[in-house]
């Protein structure tokens, strides 16, 4: 008897690891959320940020190329934020005023601006930079300096 006994958390144990119930499901999903949480809280602080953004604008920031109608490829390199190639940018309206990363023109609130794509699992340090939409051709074959 203590055999079969045995079988049955054996047997058990299988079918939780093949079909969980929807408690070890939530359980995995907030164990996960939890440690991305964590990535994040290493992030650098604002405060030592605003050390490196004295120079407002990148060692070199190049335009590769336009991927759809709102993502663009950038090539960007700078001492303070990294270096990153061929990192896709993503459209959308700027929430506070900010400067241009490529041309250093004012960007006012609700302007249409091109923004580092950020993920769960990874959020760039340039995040805060924007381009001002108005500033890329949508016509231009070339890449822009």
């Amino acid at each position: 008897m203590n055999a079969l006994s045995e079988d049955n958390i054996v047997v058990r144990t299988l079918l939780n690891v093949l079909d969980p119930s929807t408690e070890q499901r939530d359980a995995c999903a907030v164990n996960r959320y939890a440690a991305l949480k964590k990535l994040r809280v290493s992030i650098p602080s604002p405060v030592v940020e605003d050390a490196c953004d004295a120079p407002s604008r990148p060692a070199h920031i190049v335009v590769e190329e336009r991927l759809s109608s709102c993502t663009i490829s950038v090539s960007w390199s700078d001492p303070c934020s990294g270096r990153y190639n061929a990192q896709i940018w993503r459209s959308g309206l700027a929430r506070d005023a900010a400067v241009c990363a490529l041309t250093g023109r004012a960007i006012s609130r609700g302007d249409e601006v091109f923004r580092p794509r950020a993920h769960d699992f990874h959020v760039p340090s340039n995040r805060h930079q924007m381009i001002l939409a108005a500033t890329l051709d949508p016509h231009a074959e070339q890449p822009v300096a």
